[in-house]
């Protein structure tokens, strides 16, 4: 290699201990804190836990070993960052152009179709149906919730929170058509 540039690392300048770490050159002090972090996602990934973040709260030892390990690296990082990288300012100018041409396309496209005059409500029996869905899917959750809840580990942790929050899910749309159904009730 010719480039003087690639032989210091990227995040933090140094010239000491250099090798390529996601294909770029970084020191042995970054890569330790990058594989560290990498560590830690993979994880929080294996076991479907919460994503790493400012919280440090966790139910398991090993992940708050994990935690707390990512935190660190991550502060080291911070600490030793040379420059802040530049902004791919381009690239999210011509997401939110594209983001906001795409939207006013589907508002547009919708308007139409939202006339006052063309809107048809449900009526009982099509809330019924909903209503029966949402009740064999309540009954699939709470089967899933209850095998979930026997299993003591993280993952089985993991497993009862997302079941729990689909229930939820499942338990306020059931609430919301019982008070479109009531709606339907003449005055």
């Amino acid at each position: 290699m010719t480039d003087p540039t690639a032989r210091i690392c990227v995040w933090c300048s140094s010239s000491e201990d250099i090798a390529e770490l996601r294909g770029e050159p970084r020191c042995g002090r970054c890569r330790t804190a990058e594989q560290t972090i990498a560590a830690a996602r993979e994880f929080v990934g294996l076991y479907g836990l919460r994503p790493l973040g400012g919280s440090l709260a966790s139910d398991d030892e090993e992940e708050h070993e994990h935690r707390v390990a990512a935190r660190e690296a991550r502060a080291i990082l911070n600490q030793t960052r040379s420059e802040t990288p530049p902004r791919a300012k381009s690239r999210s100018g011509q997401r939110t152009a594209s983001t906001a041409t795409k939207t006013s396309a589907k508002v547009a496209a919708v308007k139409p179709q939202n006339d006052k005059s063309g809107v048809t409500r449900p009526d009982r029996a099509e809330l019924a149906i909903r209503a029966q869905n949402l009740l064999t899917q309540l009954a699939e959750i709470e089967e899933r919730l209850a095998v979930a809840q026997q299993d003591s580990g993280l993952s089985g942790k993991a497993k009862v929170s997302d079941l729990t929050a689909k229930r939820d899910s499942v338990l306020r749309t059931l609430a919301a058509l019982a008070k479109a159904n009531r709606a339907l009730e003449p005055a």
